[in-house]
This record gives C-alpha cells, structure tokens and sequence, in this order.
C-alpha cells in the first residue's frame, strides 16, 4: 500500500506539473511534487487511526450500524488531521525554500479535502474490513481442521470429524477407522493413535478397541471378561478388564 501510494503521488506530480506547464501558471519544479507527497504522507499516517478504530469498532460485528455511524463521524477527523498535517509539512518546506505557503479558504479547501478524505477512509475501512473476513474465514477453516483427525494412507489424505467415527480398530500392522463414510484403514498402532484423540470424545476400552464416546449405548455381561460395549448402531465391542472401570464409569455419566 505504501509502494502504491508512492507510485500515485509520483504520477499526480507530474500530472498537475503538465497542467500548470499547459495553463501556463509559473511555479517551481519542486512546488507539485511537495504537494502531493505531503498529502500522501499525511494519509498514510491517518491511514493507521483507521486501521485502529477498524478494530476497535468493526463492522464485522452484530453493532455493525453503531460501528458504522462512529465511522462516519471519524471521517471528519481524519480529514481535519490529513489536512493539518499536510498544510504543516508544505509550510515547512516553503519555509526551508524561503516562501511562504498558502493553502488559500480555508472553509472552502476544507470541504474540497474532505469530499475526497471521505472516499479514501471508505477504501481504507472496506479493505481493512475484507482482510478481517478472509482472516476470520481462514481462522475458523484451521480451527474447524484441528477438530478433524488425519488419516494417511495409499488413497491420500483423509480428514474425518471425531463425531463421524463409531470406533477405532486394530490388525496387524493397520488401523482402522469405522466411520460413517467407510473404513479408512492407517499403518499405525493403537498406542500412537490413542496419544492422538481427544479423551473427551474417544476412549480406549481394549487393546484392539477405541471407541467414540457418543456412540455408546450399553454396557452388557459386566460379570464376564471381556464384558461387552453395545453401541447405538449395535454394534458389539469388546472391554478387557485393564479398562473395565474406566468405563463402568463413564458409562453411568453418559447413558
């Protein structure tokens, strides 16, 4: 943006020095130049007061119209200091030149600066505002990405929802992941798949076993060992006896 607002006050300089060259007013060589350079910095330096009231007062937000409406009041302050500051910068430079500046009306330049002060703050605040919606977006992706478990295999790149997984199986030297969609077998062991998943949604009810939480049904036979897990799809799931008070327990909160 800086790089941009360099290039445009370049190109306005020697735009307004060909109209005065063409309306034959006199000047000197450095007088378009301080002009524009002088607006442009001092724009860029109101440019951060609205990115800091963007985030303070954003319009991405259920107030968005209260937000809205202290934007637009900001708008005449952030043409009074664009102003100030700008006049201060070419009175010094006239000064070092031995001249003095004159920024005419001032009623009228006010009016004049702010019709234009007033477009820049809304090209500032709408690209502010876009930056924040694609932040946000980017944001929940990647939250809503570290909820999902990885599965790596010979067809790709799996990512499955914790709440689409019945249960968690061992063979050999696979994995298997029982979800809705199908079984994504992975080369892994239970122990590092279980360092993986999240207690609160899977636990480890045999050697061979993880199950999802949220799919248990009923816990049958707890005289025998193993003692069976009964799901909502009634499915049968072995529970070795290593595990059988962890999940006495969790059974009597969730069923």
């Amino acid at each position: 943006m800086f790089v941009m607002g360099l290039l445009l006050a370049w190109n306005n300089s020697l735009t307004v020095s060909a109209d005065l060259v063409r309306n034959q007013v006199a000047f000197e060589k450095w007088q378009p130049y301080s002009w524009e350079f002088t607006s442009f910095l001092a724009i860029f330096i109101m440019y951060f007061g609205v990115a800091w009231l963007a985030v303070k007062r954003p319009l991405l937000h259920p107030r968005w119209l209260k937000n809205l409406s202290i934007h637009m009041l900001a708008t005449v302050i952030f043409s009074v200091g664009h102003v100030v500051l700008m006049v201060s910068m070419r009175k010094a430079i006239y000064l070092w030149q031995g001249i003095q500046y004159d920024f005419g009306h001032w009623p009228t330049e006010i009016i004049y600066e702010y019709r234009k002060d007033i477009i820049s703050y809304i090209v500032f605040l709408s690209l502010i505002t876009l930056y924040q919606y694609v932040s946000r977006l980017r944001k929940n992706e990647l939250a809503s990405l570290d909820k999902k478990i990885k599965i790596k295999n010979k067809q790709g790149v799996h990512w499955l929802d914790p709440e689409d997984i019945s249960t968690i199986e061992s063979g050999g030297n696979y994995i298997y992941f029982n979800a809705k969609d199908g079984v994504f077998p992975m080369r892994s062991t239970m122990t590092e798949v279980a360092q993986k998943l999240d207690e609160s949604h899977f636990i480890r009810v045999h050697r061979s076993y993880i199950v999802n939480i949220i799919q248990i049904k009923s816990l049958s036979d707890q005289a025998k060992d193993p003692c069976l897990l009964i799901l909502k799809n009634d499915k049968q799931v072995p529970v070795s006896r290593k595990y059988r008070d962890q999940v006495l327990q969790l059974v009597h909160k969730v069923i």
